[in-house]
This record gives C-alpha cells, sequence and structure tokens, in this order.
C-alpha cells in the first residue's frame, strides 16, 4: 500500500493536470510540492504526503467539507479526516477528525493509531495571516496479539493527548513567510497543572512555481 500510495502521487504531480502549484519548506514538518485543480488537491513531501478533495456546501463558498487521505513516510502512518470549514471575510474555522493507523504485528499490547479532533483557525488582514490549531487525542487502537485484532481504547495512562500550534505569516502573492510555535500539552491532575513537551519552533516558506 505505501509503495502504491507513493507511485500514484508522483505521477499525479508530474501528469502536467495540476494548476497553481506551489513550494513548501517547513523546519519542523518538511517540504514538497502542494497544489489544487478544481475540487482535488494534494500534497506531494517528505516525510508526509496526501491527496484531498474540497467539497462546497452552499452556493458562495462559505461552508464546506474536505476530505484527505495521506501517508507519513517518517513513522509509516496512514491517515484519513474529514474537515467541514466556515470560511467568513477573511476568517477561516475547520474542525477535522481524523484518524491515523499503521499496520503492526507484536507480541504485546501495542497502539496502532489514533482518533483526533481539532479545530483550525485562521484569520487574514492585509498581508498578515495568523494561524492557531489545536488537536486532543479522543481515543487509541490497541493492537490485541492474542485476537490479532485493533481495540478501541480510551487508555488513560499518563501520555500527550493535545497539540497546540501557533503561526504568524507575511502573504503576498507568489509567497509567504512564517514562523510558528508547537507544543504537546499533558495534564497532571496530581499537581493541578499542565505540562508541555516536544516544544519547538519553526520556520515555513511557501512559493509559487511553474512547470
Amino acid at each position: 500500500m505505501k509503495k502504491i500510495l507513493s507511485i500514484f502521487l508522483i505521477l499525479l504531480t508530474f501528469s502536467g493536470v495540476m494548476l497553481g502549484q506551489e513550494f513548501y519548506f517547513n523546519t519542523k514538518y518538511g517540504f514538497g510540492l502542494s497544489g489544487t485543480h478544481g475540487l482535488l488537491s494534494y500534497t506531494l513531501g517528505f516525510p508526509y504526503s496526501e491527496i484531498g478533495f474540497k467539497i462546497p456546501i452552499d452556493a458562495n463558498g462559505i461552508l464546506s467539507v474536505n476530505t484527505q487521505g495521506g501517508y507519513d513516510f517518517q513513522f509509516s502512518t496512514y491517515s484519513f479526516k474529514l474537515t467541514p470549514i466556515l470560511q467568513f471575510y477573511g476568517f477561516s474555522i475547520g474542525v477535522p477528525l481524523e484518524l491515523s493507523t499503521k499496520y503492526v504485528e507484536s507480541q504485546q499490547a501495542t497502539e496502532t493509531g489514533r482518533m483526533n479532533v481539532g479545530i483550525n483557525f485562521s484569520a487574514k488582514y492585509d498581508t498578515i495571516m495568523i494561524n492557531i490549531f489545536a488537536s486532543y487525542s479522543m481515543f487509541y487502537l490497541y493492537y490485541d496479539p492474542a485476537f490479532n485484532v485493533n481495540v478501541p481504547t480510551v487508555y488513560t495512562e499518563n501520555i500527550f493527548r493535545s497539540i497546540l500550534d501557533f503561526k504568524i505569516s507575511y502573504v503576498q502573492s507568489s509567497y509567504s513567510l512564517g514562523i510558528g510555535y508547537s507544543l504537546s500539552v499533558r495534564w497532571l491532575p496530581y499537581r493541578s497543572t499542565f505540562i508541555t513537551g516536544q516544544d519547538g519552533g519553526y520556520i515555513e516558506g511557501r512559493f509559487s512555481v511553474k512547470f
């Protein structure tokens, strides 16, 4: 499946059907090419690539639904995402529902996936765009070697369930440059406080390209 998805993405990118491509790099999330053609969108990059469809719900384009399927080459993880999006006057609010999973064979109970729910907010004023993303892991999939199945579970072990990401970008017609900060968050009930992990800043650039 990994090879099939990789070949399909490469053929799709260089088929000449795609228009409005752009090159992006992010010091935390990788690099690649992305673009849209009608309702179809794609990202071909490392470590993450995906194909998606944007389905308008109303004639004015205020409400739409994005469906995306992708693969993370670094963690060998598949992801499937459904995102209702509300757009108005330079603001955008999305509520992504995501299932990420991977194929695992193990002799002990092992996490194989997560179900995440999040909120993605963006606001653009003149040449400045602000993006805020938050995500929470609702439940997990665990491989049960006794029955050779993945079992959904809440799993209450002390792990980082939440992700926060903040980004501000300077946007022009042919490029954008941004800086951001991402961190994981965990609640400690015995201390009634939050702790963070995997904290780190990043730089992002996006540039229009033509082939």
